[in-house]
């Protein structure tokens, strides 16, 4: 027998992207057993309309974080897999199929997770650039995984409540969902990257948005994360590659301060930079 399958979105501000989002999960054929809004923060805002009879909305009075959000959605939840999605990706109209093909597999997975598509609509470079990056590293990862992403990402209910699903500690978007995959990995559960699982981002990005949340959101809390839990695996963002490729970046940088002292320190400057070209030659 198929696992019923709840999806939940939190979301901060509806919008027309929510808009779109929702409009998606109505051509999702077969259906979930239920769409649960959670609205992190009420403030009055409408909900957007969707042709949906299994659609309900849950409204929390203070905003306390996606990670709340998502747990309050999961306690209310009856399916027996938890299915998260963000508030500004499409979903394609055979995902619950997909997810469910996954966790009847060989592989029995405890979670699955995919990844963003390589046609974000959002046309300026840094919005590219961003999504596309994500995209080449999910494509490129172990299936075997060791983390968790609730871009579009699906649970066991039984194993997310195991584990006490997502910690409540971010109070905006951040790595709570890779904190979670290092549980549910340090529990035993085994999670599957399925790379022909791909929605697609709606996101806008300015530079200053991917600097804040790269380093202060993500590069920050992980670097905690990894200290904390001890283990730095080989894989995602955190590969051999993209380690070297951090320290290179920053040996340029200290290079070209130095021309001024010593000319020869071009040289250097520019040996780093293609060492740095060939480590990311595929992206």
């Amino acid at each position: 027998m198929d696992k019923s399958v709840s999806l939940i979105i939190p979301v901060k501000d509806p919008d027309q992207r929510f808009q779109k989002c929702l409009a998606h999960i109505a051509r999702c054929n077969p259906s979930p057993m239920e769409v649960i809004i959670v609205l992190d923060g009420d403030r009055g805002q409408p909900i957007p309309t969707a042709d949906m009879t299994n659609l309900r909305t849950i409204r929390l009075h203070d905003t306390g974080g996606p990670g709340r959000a998502r747990n309050t959605g999961a306690r209310e939840a009856r399916g027996d897999i938890l299915l998260f999605i963000d508030a500004d990706v499409l979903v394609p109209a055979d995902i619950l199929r997909r997810i469910r093909n996954d966790f009847a597999g060989s592989v029995r997975p405890d979670a699955v997770f995919g990844s963003y598509d390589d046609k974000p609509p959002a046309g300026n470079h840094v919005s590219q650039y961003k999504n596309l990056l994500h995209h080449f590293v999910h494509q490129n990862a172990s299936p075997d995984a060791f983390t968790f992403w609730t871009g579009c990402g699906a649970i066991l209910r039984k194993r997310f409540l195991e584990v006490d699903g997502f910690s409540e500690e971010y109070c905006q978007p951040s790595i709570e969902d890779i904190e979670l995959g290092y549980r549910l990995k340090e529990a035993g559960a085994t999670i599957l990257l399925d790379k022909t699982i791909q929605v697609t981002h709606l996101k806008q990005w300015t530079l200053s948005d991917l600097l804040r949340t790269d380093f202060l959101l993500r590069a920050i809390p992980w670097s905690r994360l990894i200290l904390r839990s001890g283990s730095m695996h080989n894989d995602m963002n955190i590969n051999m590659a993209g380690r070297v490729s951090v320290i290179l970046s920053w040996l340029i940088i200290a290079l070209l301060l130095l021309i001024p002292v010593d000319p020869l320190f071009a040289w250097g400057a520019a040996l780093s930079f293609l060492l740095l070209f060939m480590l990311n030659k595929d992206l």
